[in-house]
């Protein structure tokens, strides 16, 4: 988990990969909802943020459609070989809400 100073505590995803012959089965899915759960229970993280090739289109259907990531903005000539980058983020508080995931910080509070 990336914690900035001067930002709301979040996670920073560097890498997500599926061998081939396991993809289309919701493992990407799964593993990305367990991390935001660990983010939230753990770190009390208010967001995901990650960068995904342009020309990705899987990618990019699985972290808009699936999981509600959304385009931040673009940074021109992210990756080594010039292709742009989307940068994207999830907003983990309503992830958090809509699963019943207790924050870090609410774990210390009586009930």
């Amino acid at each position: 988990m990336e914690e900035e100073s001067e930002e709301d505590p979040h996670g920073h995803i560097t890498s997500l990969a599926v061998r081939r012959s396991h993809r289309r089965l919701g493992l990407a899915q799964k593993l990305m909802d367990q991390t935001a759960r660990a983010m939230v229970e753990c770190f009390n993280a208010k967001y995901v943020s990650l960068h995904v090739r342009k020309s990705n289109r899987a990618a990019l259907n699985l972290y808009t459609n699936t999981l509600k990531f959304t385009i931040s903005e673009i940074e021109p000539k992210y990756y080594a070989d010039g292709e742009d980058a989307y940068a994207m983020k999830r907003d983990l508080c309503s992830y958090a809400l809509q699963n019943d995931i207790t924050p870090a910080d609410a774990k210390n509070t009586s009930r």
